[in-house]
């Protein structure tokens, strides 16, 4: 009995020759090869005519070479390839039941997972739409800023961004100096590529500090300490104290 005939996404093994004119062209034979149909490797026309085709099949499919091939004695060439189709592989989805959850999850069963798929979902839609007003707010404010700010503050703060780079670079064992010899980068390049977004902090830090001004914003030891411990996680050290642990 005869396997189904090719579809796309299916793996064919197939033998073929090609011929230009009725004469055989360098590089136009190949024997059991295997492609992907579907995958465009291949010329325009090539895989889509070999579906439908079953294991067995002996053919001739017909093509035109684009204006824009590498090789120069077969552009725009009409060419007509032999194929002879050995094999047909598909692609075997695993079942979805308890089983195959619990191999590739915490969960125990089908609606646990399907469950927890969804609330990931859900969060992640979340926190895109949350980023997406951050940046909204964000920029408004900006866009708010007026009066010359010091280049000096710019440069500063690009070489803030610098020395974090250096510390992140230092926890995974590598240093700033190995990274632009990999790169090929020396660091006043690198203080350009960070300038765009230090001018954007620094003009940030004005609004925000303009801000808690007029609104009489004073926070609280607790949000001190939270920001503490924040700052401490990323940079991978220990919490400095707060005010009032360090009198």
């Amino acid at each position: 009995m005869k396997s189904r005939t090719a579809e796309n996404g299916d793996t064919v093994v197939i033998d073929f020759e090609g011929f230009c004119d009725g004469e055989a062209f360098e590089g136009g034979k190949a024997e059991e090869y295997n492609l992907e149909l579907g995958s465009g490797n291949f010329i325009p026309g090539f895989e889509e005519q070999i579906v439908g085709h079953n294991t067995g099949d002996e053919f001739d499919i017909d093509v035109k070479f684009p204006e824009e091939y590498r090789a120069e004695n077969l552009k725009g060439k009409d060419a007509v390839f032999k194929i002879k189709l050995h094999e047909i592989k598909t692609k075997e989805l695993p079942e979805v039941d308890d089983d195959f959850v619990k191999d590739v999850s915490e969960k125990d069963t089908v609606a646990e997972y399907r469950d927890e798929l969804k609330e990931q979902i859900a969060k992640r839609l979340e926190s895109e739409s949350e980023r997406d007003l951050d940046d909204k707010l964000t920029n408004a404010i900006i866009e708010k800023v007026e009066g010359e700010i010091p280049e000096q503050m710019y440069d500063r703060e690009a070489q803030n961004m610098v020395r974090e780079m250096d510390m992140r670079l230092r926890q995974q064992g590598m240093d700033f100096d190995t990274y632009m010899k990999y790169t090929g980068m020396d660091a006043n390049a690198v203080l350009e590529m960070y300038k765009p977004e230090a001018q954007r902090r620094v003009k940030m830090r004005l609004a925000l500090e303009k801000i808690a001004v007029l609104e009489k914003i004073e926070p609280t030891e607790d949000q001190i300490n939270e920001e503490y411990d924040k700052m401490a996680e990323y940079q991978g050290g220990s919490r400095r104290p707060a005010r009032d642990e360090a009198r």
